[in-house]
């Protein structure tokens, strides 16, 4: 079995090592990790918060992945995915957390008004 570099992104492989993660796998993993470390985050503040802290660390992210982005000179309009779709990606999903946080404060007011 061989074993793969840590510090070496791209030679990622799968569990059966057979072949190595493509760019596509890497990106949807490392961004499907973000996500979750962002919301085990904001999890732990007041259930209140939880949407504008989610929100917030995801437009982090999406500033990290940007700078990160720019740092390693990626195209923006390549063929896979790439950090600048990390970014864009992670900046919708902060702003869709921020735009349904009122909406989502606002449900159990209104349940409590229909009943």
């Amino acid at each position: 079995m061989r074993m793969p570099d840590r510090w070496d992104w791209n030679d990622w492989i799968d569990p059966e090592d057979r072949k190595p993660v493509g760019p596509n796998e890497e990106h949807l993993i490392r961004w499907g990790l973000t996500v979750v470390f962002s919301l085990f985050l904001a999890s732990l503040c007041p259930i209140g918060t939880v949407p504008v802290m989610l929100g917030g660390l995801l437009l982090m992210a999406a500033n990290v992945a940007a700078v990160a982005a720019a740092l390693r000179e990626d195209p923006v309009d390549a063929s896979h995915l790439t950090l600048w779709d990390e970014a864009a990606a992670s900046a919708a999903l902060g702003l869709l957390a921020l735009i349904a946080s009122p909406l989502l404060r606002a449900l159990p007011l209104a349940a409590a008004e229909g009943a």
